[in-house]
Order: C-alpha cells, then sequence, then structure tokens
C-alpha cells in the first residue's frame, strides 16, 4: 500500500514523545507503554534548544530515535519536525536510510522549514541565518535530495545547498521514505502541496483554512495524509483539566488558547474536539501531551478518550 492509499486508513492516534529534561530510560519507558496502548505513532521533535530550562536539558532527536526504534516494534516513529536548515540533506538521506532500514520500514520524516527557536538556535549553535524564502528553498531541495538519493543507486545531485555526485546508500528500505512537510504558510503549504507524501498543521485552529489553499494548489485531499499537531490537556473531568492546565504553565499556550483551539477538558471534550478534527479532514491527530505524568496521560487517551471516537 502506497502513502497515498493510507490516507483511507481509519483515523491515527499518534503522541509526541517527551524529551526535554528527560532521560533516556524516561523516554524509552514512554515509547514502551505508548505502543502498548496502541497508539499509532511516535514523534521526537528536533529541538537543540530547551528554551525555557535550559540546564534541563533536551535530547538530539535523531539520537533519539534510533532508541525509539530499538524498543518498538509496531507504532511509526519518526521526527516531527527535522529543520532541515540544520541538516546537511545528502547526510540526511544517509541518515534516514539507516533509520528506515533498522525500523523495518517504520520511518515517517517530518521536515520544516524552522521552528519558534531558530533565530536562538542559529546563534547559539553558529548555523547562518537564512532568510525566509530562503528557508523554503532549502526545505524545497532537501526533499528532492532525499528522495533522489533513497530512491537511486548510484545518485547525483545538484542544487544550491547540497551537492552528491555517484552517491550509494545503503542499506535502506524497498519502499520510498514517506515525507510529511509541518507547515502554515502560503509557500510552505504550496511545497507540501507539491512535493509531500503527508502534511502536518502545526494550528488546530488554521487546520481548515490551510488544508483549502493546499487544495487549491491543486493538490486533492484524499491524495495526502493530513494531520494536526494539538496540544493535549485531557483530566478527568473539566475541573481536573483545568487543574492540568495551570500545572502545564504559559508555555502551553504557546501555539494558541489550549481550552478554545486545542485538545483540552474531560474524555468527553477532548473526545469531541478529535471528531471535529476528524470531519474536517484530519487522518492523524498528534497530541502534546501536557500538564500531567506522561504515563498517566497516555493511560487516560487510551482508556477513557479513544472509546469514545
Amino acid at each position: 500500500m502506497d502513502f497515498a492509499q493510507q490516507a483511507q486508513r481509519p483515523l491515527r492516534l499518534s503522541v509526541i514523545a517527551p524529551v526535554h529534561g528527560q532521560s533516556l530510560s524516561g523516554l524509552l519507558t514512554f515509547a514502551r507503554r505508548a505502543e502498548e496502548l496502541g497508539f499509532n505513532g511516535i514523534w521526537i521533535p528536533d529541538h537543540l534548544l530547551n528554551a525555557t530550562q535550559p540546564r534541563a536539558g533536551v535530547l538530539e532527536c535523531w539520537t533519539a530515535l534510533s532508541a525509539l526504534a530499538a524498543v518498538t516494534e509496531r507504532s511509526s516513529i519518526g521526527p516531527l519536525v527535522i529543520s532541515t536548515c540544520f541538516r546537511h540533506p545528502p547526510l540526511l538521506a544517509k541518515q534516514a536510510a539507516t533509520l528506515a532500514a533498522a525500523s523495518r520500514g517504520r520511518l515517517r520524516l517530518g521536515l520544516g522549514s524552522g521552528g519558534f527557536s531558530y533565530e536562538e538556535t542559529c546563534r547559539q549553535f553558529g548555523y547562518p541565518r537564512l532568510r525566509t524564502n530562503e528557508r523554503v528553498a532549502h526545505c524545497r531541495e532537501t526533499v528532492r535530495c532525499l528522495r533522489s538519493l533513497t530512491c537511486e543507486d548510484p545518485a547525483s545531485f545538484k542544487g544550491r545547498f547540497a551537492q552528491a555526485d555517484g552517491v550509494r546508500i545503503h542499506p535502506r528500505t524497498t519502499l520510498p521514505i514517506p515525507i510529511i512537510i509541518a507547515a502554515r504558510r502560503p509557500k510552505m503549504l504550496a511545497l507540501a502541496a507539491a512535493e509531500a507524501d503527508g502534511w502536518n498543521c502545526p494550528l488546530p485552529q488554521e487546520f481548515t483554512a490551510a488544508l483549502k489553499l493546499i487544495e487549491l494548489a491543486g493538490r486533492p485531499r484524499e491524495t495526502l495524509q493530513c494531520s494536526v499537531f494539538a496540544i493535549t490537556v485531557a483530566g478527568r473531568d473539566e475541573d481536573d483539566a483545568a487543574r492540568l492546565l495551570r500545572t502545564a504553565g504559559p508555555t502551553a499556550h504557546m501555539f494558541g488558547k489550549v481550552e478554545e483551539h486545542h485538545l483540552y477538558g474531560g474524555p468527553q471534550q477532548v473526545a469531541a474536539r478529535i471528531r471535529e478534527l476528524a470531519s474536517a479532514g484530519a487522518g492523524e491527530i498528534t497530541m502534546d501531551l501536557r500538564g500531567a505524568a506522561p504515563l498517566e496521560a497516555l493511560d487516560l487517551i487510551a482508556e477513557e478518550v479513544r472509546p469514545l471516537l
């Protein structure tokens, strides 16, 4: 089954694994539990900084994904999303091919042009700061380089940001690696429409309007796996959710007011919002669990929310 056909599958529920202020053993415990509970996918953000608690640290995405591949068997795994400006495209192709083979084809490769911490990451790590148009061009070139180097053998590529000459990448999987582009601005949405297997919307409140732009760009929604990232504060009831939201703190609202736009409340409220997003065209809900202890949050979604869907 190709990736476009997967758009016809039932709704996928996936989770963002905790990597900020988290030990590797804690991350792997979370991943094992998520798979045991039947979550379809486990994603890891590509953050080089812990912006709010620098000394607490953050696990590096690609290293952590390799560990996830070793302790899971069924759930898809992947970065949500790789900031392509921080990755040399041919090397990324080699890394992706290795992880896809190691995970027996479970890798889904999320790509983006840089998130809210882009400028500060460039400053601290010494990356050149690209203008917005350059970042979009880099992401486009990365997609094309990845397609070439992971599908052709040998492969050559010549672009503005990367070149490769007669590269032979092995091991690799027999099927292409699905590429998901996270986008909300017109130029990145156009890139997702033209080049991607899947699209992730980072703001639930913009999903419907952004999906229309993708369709206007000529991409039928049934050929694209559409997913939504959502901050998730789920309690036993509404009062419990309010308590958890206070625990989560102001960073939970970085992507819009949680109570209005994301997944918030007791099981009935959270399930209703998931159904609303699915009805709008989302084939996957990617939950960033906040407020509760990670394992407790996983259990609540699996035991009390999922049966209501």
